[in-house]
């Protein structure tokens, strides 16, 4: 199992990031790639090649950092 963490600006709530991740997780399953959120801000995927899939597709938003959290 593999998580990326998202790092939202600081000041922002947890119902904020409850959101914003979960649009992080219907974009990866746009993409193909299925994965679960664990966290406000942590998303759980079960695949290596999807996680470096998903780290280049989350890497592109403003809104958060993604980070590779923990194998």
């Amino acid at each position: 199992m593999y998580s990326i963490v998202l790092e939202y600006p600081a000041g922002k709530d947890a119902q904020y990031c409850d959101n914003i991740t979960h649009s992080a997780v219907t974009e990866l399953f746009l993409h193909g790639i299925h994965a679960s959120q664990s966290t406000h801000d942590t998303i759980i995927l079960h695949d290596a090649r999807d996680l470096t899939v998903a780290i280049m597709l989350l890497s592109n938003s403003s809104l958060y950092t993604a980070k590779i959290g923990s194998k």
